[in-house]
């Protein structure tokens, strides 16, 4: 009897080893996002309350991609090229968030932003599907990155302004809005939905001047509280690159009392689409971590949120992180580089194949032993 079954006991160990290893099923659905961090002021509210933390996420930023159903991985600042290279084959999307960091300022978000930006445009020209987001800030470095470093921003007003969107003519031949419902759009164009906090800002003026047209397309415009008309929201011409001026992430998560931030039924529901919309192009990307244990190390759950809001912050939760100095990153000269062809499923596709494949074979040997 035991001469019979050897072929399911062999095919046992190494069911249970990729079992424990593979990508749950859920992630095919589920994609994992990276948010990039930013740099801590030396001076500023965390470092004052916080010792030997350099950088942070708001946790809002978080909350908006999970909220449509999105997992996240911090992306950490300081680091070496191979270390952005690496993540990028794993992760499935990439979000750009706002803050108030200097763009020509060393080994910080700018610098990481860049390396981000140019292994996405790597990643697309190879056919490998990879969206970044860009809010607030995160826009501005978008364009400022594809116009080579270009300093192109206005001077603007519009801190804790909420805002509709005003729709330029053509604004439904763009990825973002063609498919959009009639209730959304109306709410856009017509309420308060939009909460904007920037000081800088990209014109038309600026855009025709710089040939950025070429580049991108511009599909909204708004005006500051001095009537300085500034672009709202872009995308790229070409790549699944998406940006908007203002926070989408706190009608549905922040809640200062001093940011003017609209938190009616039709704010929340406009920020949603915009979260769903690029968590469904991250859907896209079928880049995968190698096993459920680098998955799960990888991710924002590893960390707790602070509630920095009682200690002033314009943020109710903040994620704070201790970088790796870049001397200490990863071999320069390592090559990390692993691309997957698209293969219509997200992320864990590849995994959850493989899983497939060796249940069918034991149940395959199972079937023989018992008809021998």
């Amino acid at each position: 009897m035991l001469d019979s079954h050897w072929p399911l006991l062999l095919l046992l160990p190494i069911a249970v080893v990729l079992s424990a290893n593979t990508i749950s099923p859920d992630a095919s659905i589920s994609p994992i996002i990276g948010v990039l961090s930013q740099e801590i002021a030396p001076n500023g509210l965390l470092a004052r309350n916080f010792k030997n933390k350099t950088s942070y996420i708001a946790a809002s930023y978080v909350k908006f991609l999970e909220g449509a159903g999105a997992r996240v991985v911090p992306i950490g600042i300081g680091r070496n090229r191979s270390y952005y290279e690496d993540l990028m084959q794993k992760i499935n999307g990439v979000l750009l968030p706002g803050g108030a960091t200097w763009f020509n300022q060393s080994n910080g978000y700018s610098d990481a932003g860049e390396h981000l930006i140019n292994i996405a445009i790597d990643l697309n020209n190879k056919g490998v599907f990879m969206p970044i987001w860009g809010t607030c800030l995160g826009m501005e470095l978008l364009v400022y990155k594809l116009a080579n470093g270009t300093e192109a921003r206005t001077d603007c007003s519009s801190i804790a302004q909420p805002l509709p969107l005003e729709f330029k003519a053509d604004f439904n031949q763009s990825r973002l809005f063609n498919s959009t419902s009639d209730l959304i759009m109306d709410l856009l164009k017509k309420e308060n939905v939009t909460i904007n906090s920037h000081r800088y800002c990209y014109t038309e003026k600026t855009f025709e001047a710089l040939q950025l047209y070429k580049t991108w397309r511009v599909m909204t415009l708004n005006h500051d509280w001095d009537g300085i008309e500034f672009i709202s929201t872009i995308e790229h011409v070409r790549y699944p690159f998406y940006a908007v001026q203002f926070h989408p992430e706190k009608p549905l998560y922040e809640f200062n009392a001093k940011g003017n931030i609209p938190h009616t039924q039709a704010a929340v529901s406009c920020s949603q689409f915009f979260a769903e919309f690029f968590v469904n192009e991250a859907r896209r990307n079928p880049n995968i971590f190698k096993n459920q244990t680098e998955l799960s190390s990888a991710l924002i759950y590893n960390y707790s949120p602070e509630y920095t809001s009682p200690l002033g912050s314009a943020f109710v939760q903040q994620y704070l992180f201790e970088d790796i100095p870049i001397e200490e990153g990863g071999d320069e000269d390592e090559d990390n580089t692993h691309y997957f062809p698209y293969n219509g499923n997200g992320n864990g596709a590849d995994a959850v194949a493989l899983s497939t494949i060796t249940y069918s074979a034991l149940a395959f040997c199972l079937w023989v032993s018992l008809h021998n």
